[in-house]
């Protein structure tokens, strides 16, 4: 039966009982509680293109997984052991965050900065219990998996604007290396942006300057690769150590990737200085999607149909 067919034929039974609207109240409480966050994850991807961009990475992969996870819909809407865990959790983190609101003693230091950050995790567990009280439990795989990448993807963007900077001056100084190498003379300077006054990196390519802006410091492919790779090590259940191998091919292909970009646009400037932004845009969209189709075929993730995993039981006594 068709998942809509299936859900709205659970919907007419289960709309007649008590239960199901003390759930909805549940759902419709912590979720009004969570309007802030919601907010502030609107306003972040339409401020900044790099969040936008790799949130609708983080959808499409959602959907091959779901293509090729061969993921079954078993008893929807309900309030299964999953769910009610994941409920339960994400109403104990707010209820500790708002304490911690109302505590002088507990919103210093390095305490006072976590306890805030709780409403995150919370925002990302009750969106995973809701999807397992929709669709039921034998999605609890890839709940997981999403619930857990949307949680680092979060934590992830507050960071945008303290890593600008370094990544910036990282990716000027690898991308000017191998233009060093390619035997062309390049040279870097400050200089202070007369709208805003915020100071600008310029890399100087035999004598032509090329402004090393906030868009050039990687983080968009960076956070984006980094969470693909998350995403498939904790749909893979990969262990602690594999887990790390995971991240850290995900950073070093969006690292290289972007420096790939740079030395790219670079070279073909001088020959493309009429069409300049758009040859910045196919070069830059180019180099984006080949590194994230790389990282998801080198992170083994899923191109085609996966059997759904079978609990595993004792073979029979043999009989001979």
């Amino acid at each position: 039966m068709p998942i809509r067919k299936q859900l709205a034929k659970t919907l007419v039974e289960k709309i007649r009982t008590a239960d199901f609207w003390i759930h909805a109240v549940l759902y419709g409480c912590l979720f009004i509680a969570l309007l802030p966050i919601t907010k502030w994850v609107a306003h972040s991807t339409e401020e900044q293109s790099r969040i936008l961009h790799a949130l609708i990475v983080l959808l499409a992969a959602c959907l091959m997984l779901i293509r090729f996870g061969c993921v079954r819909i078993i008893k929807p809407l309900s309030l299964n052991s999953s769910a009610r865990n994941y409920l339960y959790a994400a109403y104990a983190l707010l209820v500790i965050n708002l304490i911690a609101h109302k505590v002088d003693a507990l919103q210093q230091g390095n305490l006072g900065v976590i306890l805030t950050l709780l409403s995150i995790p919370a925002y990302c567990l009750a969106l995973g219990s809701l999807v397992l009280f929709t669709f039921g439990e034998d999605t609890k795989r890839l709940t997981k998996t999403v619930a857990g990448t949307l949680c680092a993807f979060l934590l992830l963007s507050i960071l945008m604007q303290p890593l600008d900077w370094p990544l910036r001056s990282l990716a000027g100084q690898w991308s000017g290396g191998i233009l060093e190498m390619l035997g062309k003379t390049v040279e870097f300077g400050l200089n202070q942006a007369e709208a805003t006054g915020a100071p600008q990196l310029l890399m100087f390519v035999n004598e032509h300057p090329f402004h090393v802006a906030s868009e050039c410091n990687g983080f968009g492919v960076i956070l984006t690769s980094l969470l693909l790779s998350l995403m498939l090590a904790i749909y893979r259940k990969l262990g602690l150590f594999d887990s790390a191998l995971n991240l850290l091919l995900g950073v070093v292909l969006g690292f290289l990737f972007n420096t790939l970009r740079i030395v790219i646009i670079v070279l073909l400037a001088p020959s493309l200085m009429e069409h300049y932004h758009l040859m910045h845009e196919i070069v830059g969209t180019i180099t984006y999607w080949s590194c994230l189709a790389l990282v998801w075929v080198f992170l083994n993730g899923p191109i085609n149909y996966e059997a759904p995993t079978k609990p595993k039981t004792d073979s029979p006594a043999s009989t001979h």
